[in-house]
């Protein structure tokens, strides 16, 4: 994508403008389910934030872990966090016995 970012549109009605920098899609480990991941790039400066498509829940974890930080310094920032977070719960999980599973998957009800 990387297409020219608009200006931000000056109207104090008008918050949280960003722009769709990239869309990044990966499968992880053995669970054949694409995994997307959208990354903004904030109008007001340099910031970063992004949405994925899904969520790891492993059977060792209580709650998927949603990705906090809202804010990153890059692309590469966001997208390193997010596939960091989610192999690592996949290698625990493998590591303590457990079968792969599109079921550690949780779809997003936010992305569309």
């Amino acid at each position: 994508m990387n297409h020219a970012a608009p200006s931000p549109v000056h109207d104090s009605l008008i918050t949280h403008q960003r722009h769709l920098e990239t869309e990044y899609a990966f499968c992880i480990g053995d669970i054949p389910t694409t995994i997307r991941v959208r990354v903004y790039r904030q109008l007001d400066g340099n910031r970063f934030s992004c949405e994925q498509s899904h969520y790891i829940q492993t059977p060792l974890q209580a709650e998927p872990i949603y990705e906090s930080a809202d804010d990153h310094a890059s692309v590469d920032a966001c997208l390193t966090t997010i596939t960091g977070d989610m192999a690592e719960q996949y290698r625990k999980a493998e590591e303590a016995g457990h079968q792969p599973s599109e079921d550690w998957l949780l779809p997003s009800r936010d992305y569309e």
